[in-house]
């Protein structure tokens, strides 16, 4: 037999590289043998990887809702409801200005404990809203309830028996006219027990009269200076 010659060699070897080669690395390179980071998705066939080949993060974070992703365009009329919102995760900046009306909260929904101190002013309360029975017992005081209110002093001599001195309070209520309201007073404990006093209205409309009466049958000398307050509520 002739002896092959180095070109049929030569051919011979190459087609069982070409046949071989591949099946065999297959079976003998794994993960272990690729060094990391060096497949690229340019290595990698489009379309050859599922869900399967990817980790749990990687997997929740395609699909994760983007911060930011649904407005409203995004929500349909009344798809939010109580039950898809989470207790207290919504707060004054997710609202807009006067997106909360009386149709969007259910009867009783809105208690002391949802209104911060001052949170609620008189453009927020309908006229003829509030009722004895919004007010809690004990709750108004007179400077809630009066058109004016403060405190004054009274000056007055001593006055002779069974007879009334005048003392003009002005300036209670600048600009005003009070004639028509009620006015009360109350003195301190230094005002004597043996007199009386009273208001009257006066002129100019602003201001009332401060009266005190000696009912006694003896001169009742007063302190020279007595504390009042003093309410006048509107009719």
């Amino acid at each position: 037999m002739r002896r092959p010659s180095a070109s049929l060699v030569l051919a011979a070897t190459a087609l069982f590289v070409a046949l071989g080669g591949p099946a065999e690395a297959e079976r003998l390179l794994d993960g272990d043998d690729i060094k990391k980071g060096t497949v690229t998705s340019k290595q990698v066939k489009d379309r050859s990887l599922g869900t399967k080949d990817l980790s749990a993060k990687a997997r929740r974070s395609l699909t994760a809702t983007a911060t930011g992703s649904i407005g409203d365009a995004e929500l349909a009329a009344n798809a939010v409801t109580s039950r898809s919102v989470a207790n207290s995760s919504l707060t004054a900046e997710d609202l807009a200005a006067n997106a909360v009306g009386t149709e969007e909260l259910g009867d009783n929904a809105v208690g002391q404990a949802e209104i911060r101190n001052n949170g609620v002013g008189a453009s927020e309360i309908a006229d003829q809203s509030i009722d004895g029975g919004e007010i809690i017992d004990g709750g108004l005081r007179a400077h809630d309830v009066a058109r004016f209110s403060g405190s004054l002093e009274v000056r007055l001599p001593a006055v002779p028996k069974q007879s009334c001195l005048p003392a003009p309070v002005s300036n209670v209520a600048a600009g005003a006219d009070i004639s028509g309201d009620l006015v009360v007073v109350s003195a301190s404990e230094a005002w004597p027990d043996s007199l009386s006093y009273h208001v009257r209205g006066s002129d100019p409309p602003g201001s009332f009269v401060f009266v005190a009466c000696n009912p006694t049958i003896a001169t009742v000398t007063p302190p020279a200076v007595v504390q009042f307050r003093y309410a006048v509520l509107g009719f």
